[in-house]
């Protein structure tokens, strides 16, 4: 049966000693008195049932079960000293210059990353959420998030998420929507927002015409932005088009339903993008992983729903 321990400080204090075959030596080490170092010794050995060194005129000796104890102590201390000692050196750190639409990164990046950063924490993100286009070949930036048609440059891309919208609406106000054209009569957010870069199209219209009306020309709040129509359907109680990652939480919490099974979903998409040969680095493949897993469980919130690009063909699935 295992005995119970002595204190740390008394084991110290042997090792010292033991190793130093001197009590005062072991007491400059320690910082403490030589008289100090006998005391804890002989509590040791008191706990122990018997002596651990020979006490002669001008030196201490030790004894076999001493010896025995050193023995296997010696090497204990020394990892401790070393975890110690490694617990002080700073850390190296990797930091990536991260640029982004701030709505985008807000809502699904950074709470993304920032939920894995105990796993990496020599790895610092910086973040550019300016409005400002950075240039990642000029390496304005390491990585960017970009939302486009296809691949541009001599870069690396990596897609990320696709994203849909359909109409969303407090479920005060789904209570007097039963088809597609109620809609309109609980006043439209607009969004100045373009699907696809280079194709007259807008989220509106696209879905109006799927579901075979006429594209609005009269709304009730126009909005520079998603998120910000998202934010007023549920101050004001009007109709916004928004979906996926922008509403995800609004969603899940009840706060804003989608009444109807039809979305549209642009042929652009979001991309991880980043100079060639980054991306075989471990923190750029750790980014995109964690980036990955958010966006998936978004992706998740599609199921049931009826895509549809832009012109009206189907999404294939």
């Amino acid at each position: 049966m295992s005995k119970r321990l002595p204190s740390l400080t008394s084991l110290r204090t042997f090792e010292a000693a033991a190793r130093h075959l001197s009590f005062a030596k072991a007491a400059h080490e320690l910082f403490v008195t030589p008289a100090a170092v006998g005391f804890q010794i002989k509590q040791l050995e008191q706990e122990l049932g018997g002596a651990l060194f020979l006490r002669k005129h001008r030196a201490v000796e030790l004894t076999e079960r001493g010896r025995d104890l050193l023995t296997d102590l010696g090497p204990a201390f020394k990892s401790i000293q070393s975890a110690w000692d490694a617990a002080h050196e700073p850390v190296e750190t990797t930091v990536l210059k991260v640029s982004g639409p701030a709505k985008a990164v807000h809502s699904w990046v950074l709470p993304a990353i920032s939920n894995a950063k105990e796993q990496r924490s020599d790895v610092r993100i910086s973040w550019d959420l300016s409005k400002q286009v950075r240039d990642v070949s000029k390496g304005e930036v390491d990585m960017a998030i970009r939302w486009a048609l296809e691949p541009e440059g001599d870069l690396h891309w990596e897609p990320l998420l696709r994203t849909w919208f359909t109409p969303l609406m407090r479920p005060d106000i789904a209570r007097y929507v039963e088809r597609p054209s109620d809609i309109g009569k609980q006043g439209l957010i607009g969004v100045d927002f373009v699907l696809d870069s280079g194709r007259e199209n807008s989220t509106w219209s696209s879905w109006h015409r799927l579901n075979g009306l006429e594209p609005p020309t009269d709304f009730a709040v126009t909005c520079a932005d998603t998120a910000s129509a998202v934010e007023t359907a549920i101050a004001t109680g009007h109709v916004a088009i928004a979906g996926s990652f922008l509403a995800s939480k609004q969603l899940a919490k009840g706060e804003l339903v989608a009444p109807f099974d039809t979305a549209i979903e642009p042929l652009s998409k979001f991309w991880l993008v980043c100079r060639k040969g980054l991306e075989t680095t471990p923190e750029y493949r750790w980014f995109l992983s964690e980036v990955h897993e958010t966006g998936n469980e978004i992706d998740a919130q599609r199921m049931g729903m009826r895509l549809f690009h832009p012109d009206g063909s189907p999404v294939a699935t």
